[in-house]
């Protein structure tokens, strides 16, 4: 060891240009999350003795087949993937193509999906549409929607009208056949998904190509308004078939619904839960719920929660639930599952036992988007 008198003994040393250069920075691995997705699968495909995953009905093997389809479709994400690929996924003829991989974007696609495909012949007759036919070339010409200051003026009367197509008190029908005389103040709609309230009707006039037109005041269930839509064009959306326009019966009695109370026959019920759990990993992240389904009462579903996986382990708050008649309740739930895909909560937790787990039916979404959501599917599934 050197013996130092003084400072500048220091300063002179040969190593002390090496004790005060500035450390090099350590090298940051960054996350990658497309390799990741990538990476989780291969661990699938290894765990299941090199089948690659496949368009099932299980929904984790089905989503990694949809990502593996949408990976192949693209060049750059091959080459970025390729030293990753040990079971030689990718090695596949590329073909340059800007067209992304088909994924529902609509109820509509959901619905009509394969997975549906195992329902019973009264089922199926839900998803019968092929009986509607299209009448009239449909042209878009309503004027320009704002939002309103006042909904909540409304907002009362959709949620009293959603609750009466439940209860069998108006039905919703095909549009294909409704007049422009028929068009009244007072009546509900469903234009391209959305319901629509006909606030009131103007005086007749001869617009520019000789036709009788009026101008309607409508508001839309999305909090949006048209004050000055034209009465044809409205009409010509209702019969356009792409956008799946429908009328909504007035008030009827449960004679002329042709269901009658004893025939409405609960499958199930939806119910949306939020976790009490302590566990900072879940406590502390907002608007997280679980949508469930059962069969029995939600109470006794829900009594032994601490002791379940699928409820983190942890009591939890029952926050919403909905009673479903006529339909399958196991059904709505998974599509409620693919509506909200993309928000399902991705995080690994240790279960009492030590193992690691990942909770599944658990989502980053509002209760307002949940009710939201349920009301839209329940409208596809009574138009169609």
């Amino acid at each position: 060891m050197t013996d130092f008198k003084n400072l500048e003994d220091i300063f002179n040393d040969s190593d002390f240009e090496k004790l005060v250069s500035p450390l090099k920075p350590k090298e940051k691995k960054v996350a990658d999350r497309e390799v990741e997705k990538f990476i989780e699968i291969v661990d699938w495909v290894r765990e299941n003795n090199g089948h690659e995953p496949q368009k099932s009905r299980d929904i984790k093997e089905r989503s990694l087949y949809s990502r593996l389809n949408g990976i192949r479709k693209s060049p750059d994400s091959i080459r970025k993937l390729e030293p990753y690929d040990e079971f030689g996924l990718l090695k596949i003829d590329v073909v340059e193509s800007d067209t992304p991989i088909s994924s529902p974007t609509s109820l509509k696609e959901i619905l009509s999906d394969e997975l549906f495909e195992s329902v019973n012949s009264a089922e199926k007759s839900l998803f019968d549409v092929s009986r509607y036919k299209r009448t009239i070339q449909a042209r878009d010409k309503t004027r320009t929607r704002k939002r309103m200051g006042n909904f909540e003026d409304y907002q009362e009367l959709f949620t009293h009208v959603h609750d009466e197509i439940s209860e069998g008190r108006r039905q919703v029908r095909k549009s294909d056949v409704i007049k422009e005389k028929e068009i009244k103040p007072g009546m509900f709609y469903v234009d391209n998904g959305v319901m629509v309230y006909v606030v009131s009707k103007g005086e007749d006039f001869t617009d520019k190509n000789g036709y009788t037109n009026a101008e309607l005041h409508l508001v839309y269930e999305n909090g949006t308004e048209n004050e000055k839509a034209l009465l044809r064009s409205f009409v010509s959306n209702l019969h356009d078939r792409t956008r799946h326009g429908r009328m909504v019966t007035e008030l009827i009695d449960d004679v002329m619904t042709g269901i009658s109370p004893s025939e409405r026959i609960t499958t199930g019920y939806i119910y949306v839960v939020k976790s009490l759990s302590s566990n900072p990993q879940i406590a502390n992240i907002s608007n997280l719920y679980k949508i469930g389904f059962t069969e029995d009462q939600i109470t006794k579903r829900l009594a032994n929660a601490e002791r379940e996986g699928t409820y983190l382990y942890a009591p939890v708050q029952l926050v919403a639930s909905f009673e479903v008649q006529n339909f399958s309740a196991r059904k709505l739930e998974t599509t409620l599952h693919h509506y909200f895909a993309d928000k399902q909560l991705e995080v690994e937790l240790i279960a009492p036992n030590g193992e690691n787990f990942v909770p599944k039916e658990w989502f980053l979404v509002s209760l307002d988007e949940i009710e939201e959501a349920i009301s839209k599917i329940g409208l596809e599934i009574s138009v169609q």
